[in-house]
């Protein structure tokens, strides 16, 4: 990540305030009406850029917000689900004009306006790709899931973009906090007009200064920097109910924000949002991780279930996409409780599941008892809705090992040997050779 240079102060504001304040004993009147206006100087910046801040940063979340929505819909359009079109077009253009309300806010950063009309335009073309922009709805026909990864991938992109127009409303903080240009010459200038020097109000002042202004000031500095650098646990401590008591509370309201949405954005990076379980992408980052020089895993090769339910389309025809997702989700459920605690279940799409079986301690496989505790979790049948159900499972099992080149031969070996089992009549697994 780039971060722009920065310069070493020259000056120090605690410095500058103490000595503001040691001529005040002998010129009261001017060191009052110096503090005032320097100390409303200081809060007016904050206050004015914890403003732009929430201005900005509310605008984006809010079109975050619309967009993941949007996104969510838009996959149940690809996937065939009843989805009312009208409204999913009408969605769009609240948050064509959620975009323009965004665009419209005044911001410190002048590649705001650029930045989100090229987020703007990347999630348009995502929807044109998946036929799903506009008039383009009313014309989907069929079952389009085909679509749907470069759909999200592509949503992915637009949410990337936002986070980064957020990011920059942090940096615009930052500056704001830490600008305080004016209140030095208006200090310079009060203290060219003071004469002597009272050391017991220099004392008192300096100390209030010190806890009222510069502590958390500096505590709110640190706060951004900490949030800059991905900390989105941070959260200031409010001492004061006053302006900077008001802009910790909002500090610590939006970093609350950025960790829910981080974790959440994390969460979905790596789990099948049906399910639960690990998504593809989780399963290749496990199995890659036992191919890595001096990683624990080499040392315990691991095997590979493929898992395919038999005849799932059937499924769907007679219970509908819900009954067949209400099955994936009791089957997912039945796949954790059949496996061991460090193996790892994941869903692929579909009806395809997979899981990586840790070899036993000895050395010796451990897929096939793993796959029979699978079988033998199916001997209850699936109650969706009112309805009874039975269904089987194909399997195939690749066991890793020394010869094993990679991840993606693993898996295909898996694949294959998961078809294999389909062809030989269902309801059974089948090992690679």
């Amino acid at each position: 990540m780039h971060r722009a240079p920065t310069t070493p102060r020259s000056w120090s504001l605690q410095r500058e305030w103490s000595r503001a304040f040691t001529v005040m004993l002998l010129a009261l009147l001017i060191g009052a009406v110096v503090t005032i206006v320097g100390v409303r100087l200081v809060l007016g910046q904050e206050e004015g850029a914890a403003r732009r801040l929430q201005a900005e940063y509310g605008s984006v979340a809010e079109l975050a917000a619309a967009l993941d929505t949007h996104e969510q819909l838009g996959h149940q359009l690809l996937s065939a689900a009843p989805v009312n079109r009208q409204a999913f077009i009408l969605e769009q253009e609240n948050i064509s004009g959620l975009f323009n309300s965004a665009a419209a806010v005044q911001a410190a950063d002048d590649r705001r306006q650029a930045a989100l009309r090229t987020a703007r335009q990347d999630w348009q073309t995502g929807l044109e790709k998946g036929g799903l922009w506009g008039d383009q709805v009313v014309g989907l026909t069929g079952n389009n899931a085909a679509d749907a990864p470069a759909f999200a991938a592509a949503n992915a992109h637009v949410r990337a973009e936002l986070a980064g127009i957020q990011h920059s409303s942090l940096e615009a903080l930052n500056r704001g906090i830490v600008d305080t240009g004016d209140l030095e010459n208006l200090l310079i200038v009060g203290r060219s007009g003071l004469l002597f020097v009272a050391i017991g109000a220099t004392l008192y002042f300096r100390r209030r200064m010190v806890k009222d202004l510069v502590h958390p000031v500096n505590n709110l500095r640190r706060g951004v920097l900490k949030l800059q650098a991905g900390d989105y646990s941070h959260r200031l401590d409010v001492a004061r109910h006053d302006e900077l008591g008001e802009v910790a509370v909002a500090f610590n309201g939006m970093a609350a924000a950025l960790q829910d949405s981080h974790r959440t954005l994390t969460y979905r990076a790596t789990h099948d949002d049906l399910t639960g379980l690990a998504n593809r992408a989780a399963l290749a980052e496990r199995l890659a991780a036992s191919f890595e020089p001096g990683s624990d895993l080499r040392t315990r090769h691991e095997g590979l279930l493929f898992i395919d339910i038999d005849d799932f389309k059937d499924v769907n025809d007679s219970l509908g996409h819900g009954g067949g997702d209400a099955l994936l989700v009791q089957l997912a459920g039945r796949l954790r409780a059949s496996v061991r605690g460090h193996d790892l279940v994941a869903r692929l799409g579909g009806d395809e599941f997979a899981v990586v079986v840790l070899d036993n301690d000895d050395g010796s496989p451990a897929t096939g008892r793993v796959a029979e505790r699978i079988y033998e979790a199916l001997s209850e049948p699936f109650l969706i809705g009112e309805r009874s159900l039975r269904v089987s499972l194909s399997m195939g099992v690749a066991q890793r090992t020394a010869d094993t080149a990679d991840v993606t031969e693993l898996l295909r070996q898996a694949d294959s040997a998961m078809y294999r089992a389909k062809h030989g009549g269902k309801a059974r697994y089948e090992n690679f050779s």
